[in-house]
Parts: structure tokens; C-alpha cells; sequence
């Protein structure tokens, strides 16, 4: 998986035997295929690694030209580099990122049978350096497992002779033979890296090239006093790369303090926190945090950094030397974001209809989908009286001022004239009626409007909503402002917003404008606006009429709402701000004492 969430496939062989130079990226959020440059030598049985840069290394494999060569895949070029000299031509081996950046290759087979010797090689200096074994078994089709302590494990696989129950570690840049061996001979398995340390072998083919349905654990034997060793109870379950990991547990300083002579022994109570991802086992240690200090039973780490991969994790505390049981984290791109906007308003014409307006910030394209509702509008399962008839979408882009796309019904695209049904359903929230609207577009980062009227100048209630299509990509939906004319009754202005991707809060600023949009033309404003927020059960979380003063303490909060460097330029405005989890929540803007007027409601994410 590449740091942008897209998985990139690369050679192989076809369904007529013939090698593949081919590549594509598929595309989660998308569930799509995109093809990508080719490989410079087409290749089977090698493999594909991530490296810390954001490349990926293609090692050795199966050519035609038996040659040993490897590549570098750069996503940003799309393109792969000219072939690298790797020594003897070698498949079915096996290539692990190793925890200071190099790439160790462990067996592999060739026309012979296997192959000896193993490979480092230092993607900083381009140096390989190939190795020859003594008193290891040449093997391939085995496993290689990076341990916690940084050391490899290379179990199983097939020998000379057939499948073998060997097993061999690398450390200090040597590969060794371990006095602890498999309980039974086999090749073509699987191994899994436990959160407890051990390692779970599965399947696989015997020494009679038999399919084998059993297991074992294989205990790496690091050798430690089980009573010292640290034991994290709460963390994180995601994070972003700005975040801090504030982790839980027992023994988290080292017990000897500053003694010397045994292997147990540490010379500070300092833990280290390692995180290493699952995809490709790259490696990063974290110092803590020197403002909030660290305990026996709890630490925080300084924030993460932008070179931490993206994806799944293991968090791993040291200390002593001893590393704790693993815990499970996602590492995201972003903090909370918003995966759905949605406003409720009663649609009027010429100036009044219901606009709706984001920002999409970050370093990538967002895939969105933006639906027009109207016709099947319901409260508990009965109709919305009022509701409008028939919507009619626009999408601007705000740095151009060009019309992106415009929607009348959704299975018929506007601007081709030609069914989007397909396209519309793959989304999984396609609007319920045919006469309602819907834009799928992937647009650029920037900002951009979108408008709801209806079809003959029609009025009515109608609701204009944005989702998230690409959660993966490295950006999102901030900023969020929706302006129309706020009535009484069910007519006022309700904005909804869905935050998702962290278990951690975001800080949400939102805001009620009325009286200064006079200032920029519009004669209808509403005069002084009122401001609820309530969360998914409809509980009240925060509510504001005046914003410098805060309506449930009666305290004044016009210090705290100036620190975001966005407050009101009018007393009589409202806003709230507060930290948010995950989950659905609804600001909902009226006009105090029934007043009426054109409104806009925004919602900031402070982060």
C-alpha cells in the first residue's frame, strides 16, 4: 500500500504463462484500477517493498533474462528507475525493510535449486552488499519475520532435499542458525507477528509436498524477566501524524535505575515507544514528551511526523530493553474530519435558494458525492409537508468562478446527456427519488459552492449534503458555510456534519452570521441570530445568542473565541466552540424572537 492509500500491483505472469512488465494501482476508496508506468524487466516471484522515501523497491524474481535485478517505483513520477545490479538472479525469496532503513533479501531458487547467501542493501547510498552464509540451510519459499527487537527470523521453507523445519535469525547484520527449529518441516506457510511477540505459523506443504491444516507458535525466546516487562492497557486506536500517542499501562520506567553488568539492567527509567507498520514493517522510534512527563503508568510521546507510514500499526513500549506486548493502531493522514455536510432549508428564489459551501484542503484530489433532496423527504416515515418538488444542483468552483457540473435528475448526466446510474449507485448513497439530483466529482483541492433550487423556480424544503468518497487521501472537507433565507418553525436553517477517521476529538468552531452580511450587500439579513448544537440523539451540547458571552456559564468566552482568529464581526452574532468526537451532530440557526432573515451558518475544524 503507498502512502496515499492506493495499492500498486506490478508483473506476475499472464493467464498464458508469459511474464508481466505491467503495473496498476487500485484504488480503495474508488474500488477502481488505474494503469501506471511499467516495470523496466518483467518479473514474477519477486517482491515489492515500501521503502521510508515512499518507493517501492522491486527485487529479483523470475525474467527472462535470468539476470539478478531490482527497480524503484517512484508514485509521484509513476514511472520506474533503470535496472539495479543484485548479484545472481534469484526467486521465491523473501525482502524485509529492516528497522535503519536497509532491505535484507534471504533465500530465494533458481534453475538449481536454492540459492546461498543473503543480501543488504542501503537504499540511502544505493551500496548492496552480498553475504555468504555459514552453517545456514539455503532455503526459498520460506518466511522471513521482522521481532520486535529488531532482529529477523527466517523459518521453514524448501531446502535441497524438500520442505525444512530450520529456522535462522539476522542480527548485527549476520544471519545465524537458532538452536529451535519448527515442530514440523514446511514450506509455502504463512507467519504472523502476534501483539504478544510470538509468531503464529500456519499451513503450508510438508516434507511430502502433503497440504498441511495445522499451527504452531514459535516463542522467539527474548529472554527477559516476564515481572519486568512493561504492559500497555490503553491506546489509542487511531491517529493522525500530528497527533501524540498517550499510552497506559504498568512498569513503564526501568527498574535497576542506573546499575550495570546484567542484560536486564537499564542505565535510565526512559521508555522508548516504537511503531512499526504491518504493511512493510518499517520502523520509527518516538521520544516522549518532556511537558507532560511520563510515569510508571503512563507516557505521552512528541507528536508524530509526517515520514510515519500510513496504515496499520504496532505500538511497542521498551523498557529495560524489553519490549511490552504490541497494541493496534491506524495511522491516518488526517485528524477528524468531516465525512458528510448536510443543510435543511426551505428553498425561495432568486436570492433565497439554499447555498451550500467547503473547502477541500490537503495535498490530494477528494472524491465526492453532493446530492440535491427534496421529493423524498420524510420525518418518521411520513412525507415532509412543504417539501421541495423538484431540485435543481450546481457545483461552482470558487477560484475560477466556472460552473463545475450541474444535476436536474440524477441517473441522466447533464452535461453528456448520457445514464450516470452505474456511477451514482457505486457510491452506496444514491438518492431515493428520480426527480432528486446528484454530482459525482473528484475535485482539486480549493474551494468550491454548491447550489440548490428548484426545477421553474419551485420552492419547498430541500437539503443539500456532500460526502466524503476518499476517506484514504491525503485531504478533506473543512470550512464548511451554508447561506439562505432562515424562517420560523421547521423553515429554520439546519446544518448537519458527520466527523469520522479518529478516535480523538477535534476542536469545532461554529458560527452564526447575520447582521453583517449587510456589508456585503444583502438587504434581508437576519438581524440577530440564535445558534444551537446538539449531537446524533438530538442532545443539547451548546447553545449561543450573543457570541462573546457563553450561554451556559454566563461567563464571558470572547478571549477563547478571538484565539481562532475567526470570531464574529458583529456582538449580536452567535458561535460555539467545543471538542468533538466522532459521531453526527446538527447546528441549528434561527432568529431570536421569530425574526427572519437571509443567515449563514459555518463550521470551522480547528483541529
Amino acid at each position: 500500500m503507498l502512502p496515499n492509500g492506493k495499492v500498486y500491483v506490478a508483473g506476475g505472469e499472464s493467464a498464458g504463462g508469459g511474464l508481466l512488465a505491467s503495473a496498476e494501482l487500485y484504488d480503495p476508496a474508488a474500488g477502481s484500477w488505474a494503469v501506471t508506468g511499467t516495470l523496466t524487466t518483467a518479473r514474477r516471484s519477486h517482491t515489492a517493498t515500501l521503502l521510508p522515501n515512499g518507493k517501492v523497491l522491486a527485487v529479483l524474481g523470475f525474467n527472462s533474462g535470468n539476470s539478478g535485478s531490482a527497480e524503484l517505483y517512484d508514485p509521484a513520477s509513476g514511472s520506474s528507475s533503470a535496472p539495479i545490479a543484485f548479484f545472481t538472479a534469484r526467486y521465491s525469496h523473501t525482502t524485509t525493510l529492516l528497522p535503519d532503513g536497509k532491505v535484507l533479501v534471504t533465500g530465494g531458487r533458481d534453475a538449481s535449486g536454492p540459492v546461498d547467501g543473503y543480501i543488504v542493501y542501503d537504499p540511502a547510498t544505493g551500496i548492496r552488499t552480498l553475504f555468504t552464509s555459514f552453517g545456514t540451510t539455503p532455503r526459498y519459499d520460506h518466511t522471513a519475520t521482522l521481532l520486535p527487537n529488531g532482529k529477523v527470523l527466517v523459518a521453514g521453507g524448501t531446502g535441497s532435499n524438500g520442505a525444512v523445519s530450520s529456522t535462522e535469525l539476522f542480527e548485527a547484520g549476520r544471519l545465524r542458525s537458532t538452536m529451535a527449529n519448527l515442530a514440523t518441516e514446511r514450506t509455502l506457510h504463512s507467519a504472523t507477528l502476534l501483539l504478544n511477540g510470538k509468531i503464529l505459523a500456519v499451513g503450508g506443504r510438508d516434507l511430502n509436498g502433503n497440504s498441511l491444516v495445522t499451527t504452531e507458535l514459535y516463542d522467539v525466546g527474548l529472554k527477559f524477566n516476564a515481572a519486568w516487562q512493561s504492559q500497555i492497557t490503553s491506546s489509542p486506536a487511531i491517529a493522525n501524524r500530528a497527533a501524540k500517542l498517550t499510552l497506559g499501562g504498568v512498569r513503564f520506567q526501568g527498574v535497576s535505575q542506573a546499575s550495570s553488568g546484567g542484560f536486564e539492567d537499564s542505565s535510565s527509567n526512559y521508555p522508548i515507544v516504537q511503531l512499526r507498520n504491518i504493511d512493510n514493517s518499517q520502523v520509527s522510534y518516538f521520544l516522549l514528551d518532556p511537558a507532560s512527563g511520563w510515569s510508571d503508568t503512563g507516557a505521552a510521546t512528541l507528536p508524530l511526523t509526517s515520514s510515519v507510514p500510513l496504515g496499520p500499526s504496532l505500538v511497542t513500549i521498551f523498557a529495560n530493553g524489553i519490549p511490552s506486548a504490541a497494541k493496534y493502531l491506524l495511522v491516518s493522514p488526517k485528524s477528524t474530519q468531516a465525512l458528510n455536510i448536510s443543510t435543511r432549508l426551505k428553498v425561495q428564489q432568486n436570492d433565497n435558494v439554499l447555498i451550500g459551501g467547503f473547502i477541500v484542503t490537503g495535498n490530494a484530489p477528494k472524491k465526492v458525492i453532493v446530492r440535491g433532496i427534496g421529493p423524498s423527504l420524510k420525518i418518521n416515515g411520513v412525507p415532509l409537508s412543504g417539501r421541495l418538488a423538484n431540485p435543481f444542483l450546481e457545483l461552482h468552483d470558487e477560484r475560477t468562478g466556472l460552473t463545475v457540473e450541474t444535476n436536474d435528475n440524477w441517473k441522466i448526466n447533464d452535461q453528456t446527456g448520457q445514464s450516470q446510474q452505474a456511477a451514482v449507485e457505486a457510491t452506496t448513497v444514491p438518492p431515493t427519488d428520480d426527480l432528486e439530483s446528484a454530482i459525482v466529482r473528484t475535485l482539486m483541492p480549493g474551494p468550491y459552492t454548491a447550489i440548490l433550487r428548484g426545477v421553474n423556480n419551485g420552492t419547498g424544503i430541500g437539503v443539500v449534503e456532500v460526502y466524503d468518497l476518499d476517506q484514504a487521501a491525503d485531504s478533506e472537507m473543512a470550512n464548511i458555510s451554508t447561506r439562505g433565507f432562515v424562517d420560523t418553525g421547521d423553515n429554520v436553517m439546519i446544518g448537519g456534519f458527520i466527523l469520522g477517521n479518529i478516535s480523538q476529538g477535534s476542536r469545532i468552531l461554529v458560527r452564526g452570521i447575520g447582521p453583517s452580511l449587510a456589508a456585503v450587500g444583502i438587504t434581508n439579513a437576519l438581524a440577530n441570530p440564535t445558534l444551537e448544537l446538539r449531537d446524533g440523539n438530538g442532545v443539547l451540547l451548546g447553545s449561543n445568542d450573543n457570541w462573546k458571552l457563553n450561554d451556559q456559564t454566563q461567563q464571558s468566552q470572547e478571549t477563547e473565541i478571538r484565539a481562532t482568529t475567526i470570531p464574529p464581526s458583529n456582538d449580536l452574532e452567535s458561535a460555539i466552540v467545543t471538542t468533538l468526537t466522532p459521531g453526527n451532530y446538527t447546528a441549528i440557526l434561527a432568529g431570536k424572537s421569530g425574526g427572519v432573515g437571509v443567515a449563514l451558518v459555518e463550521i470551522y475544524n480547528l483541529h
